[in-house]
């Protein structure tokens, strides 16, 4: 269900500052709401080229994937790209990318609670339109973390707290250039993923959450396994406190480990995003079930996102087609032990041991 997040305080702590969100519950079913809820994530979310089909159709690109996206308690993704028609280029480069503010309200309808904006193309238009991002998301209550006018503001959390009580915190870095794109202190941008950002931010935020998720804008382009420096970085996050690390920036699809009591998913690749070509085709939905005593699994959705085919609207994969997915995910995940069964045409890991 579409979930509206309320605004509640912003606070500061040890220099950090903190935003307060609260997922409401429904009030109809307050004394008997369910024990599990899911937090949901997927993978890049760019509307550059495509945002006058959006703007004609806010529902447009859910249509085929939205009976799972609004049941989850948090939906996230990352939002790769500025959301604003104003600005200029902050530096060259091959790809420069924006969409027009109002396809916020598109996000909206699919029901996403929070966004990612640490990546290498949300200052592609410089500081003005990364404030017009921020006031786009802000205007359809769409949480966002992992940028920022300063190095402070972009290492902010977003702390939210579920209908049962379930206290998460959101935190987002990029390890990708250009350079000029990461945060100072007196310099607009994203925080850097280093281990002297992230690790003390997490352990903060878990002082004041249950649970902490990471996000890295990571690695390169295309590449199906990951770096040794982001298994290491992502390792260093849980062993620091996070529960989960979710990887972007590949556009196609890395592997998944469950290291100790936490899952890193090292990339879940495109999801609705504007470009054309056969070799960005699988996706997934990562559906993490969680309850108070922590995350009990994974639920993987193969998805569909060659846009020669689905016209940027993400599909199911049904049939051989998903399994071909999840079997591309187990040889990806080999190298982490991972064991990824299939009950129809989902995959499940189990995290809880």
């Amino acid at each position: 269900m579409k979930k509206t997040i309320f605004l509640i305080f912003i606070s500061i702590i040890i220099l950090i500052p903190i935003t307060a969100y609260s997922l409401p519950s429904d009030s109809s079913l307050a004394n008997d709401s369910p024990k599990v809820e899911t937090l949901a994530a997927v993978g890049d979310l760019s509307f550059s080229g495509i945002d006058g089909i959006i703007l004609k159709d806010l529902e447009y690109p859910w249509g085929g994937v939205k009976e799972i996206l609004q049941t989850a308690t948090i939906l996230m993704g990352n939002q790769e790209i500025p959301l604003s028609t104003r600005g200029s280029i902050y530096t060259k480069k091959k790809w420069l990318l924006r969409a027009h503010p109002d396809t916020a309200k598109s996000l909206a309808a699919a029901g996403f609670d929070i966004v990612t904006l640490a990546n290498n193309h949300i200052l592609d238009y410089g500081p003005i339109a990364l404030q017009d991002t921020m006031a786009a998301l802000d205007s359809v209550n769409i949480a966002h973390t992992g940028a920022g006018m300063n190095l402070d503001e972009a290492r902010k959390p977003v702390i939210m707290t579920t209908p049962e009580g379930i206290k998460f915190a959101f935190l987002a870095y990029s390890l990708v250039y250009p350079e000029l794109f990461w945060a100072s202190k007196s310099r607009p941008g994203t925080p850097y993923g280093s281990p002297e950002y992230f690790i003390p931010d997490i352990k903060k935020a878990k002082t004041m959450a249950d649970h902490v998720i990471v996000s890295f804008h990571w690695s390169a382009e295309l590449l199906f396994y990951p770096k040794d420096y982001q298994k290491i970085n992502g390792r260093k996050c849980i062993d620091a406190g996070a529960s989960i690390v979710i990887g972007h920036h590949p556009h196609v699809l890395q592997g998944i480990e469950v290291y100790k009591n936490g899952l890193i998913a090292y990339s879940l690749g495109n999801f609705v995003f504007g470009s054309r070509h056969a070799h960005l085709k699988d996706s997934i939905i990562l559906a993490l079930e969680y309850d108070h005593a922590g995350f009990i699994q994974a639920k993987i959705y193969p998805i569909n996102v060659n846009n020669l085919e689905v016209e940027y609207r993400p599909q199911f994969r049904r049939g051989a087609d998903a399994e071909r997915v999840l079997n591309d995910l187990r040889t990806y995940s080999k190298q982490f032990g991972t064991e990824i069964e299939s009950q129809g045409e989902i995959g499940i890991i189990n995290i809880r041991k």
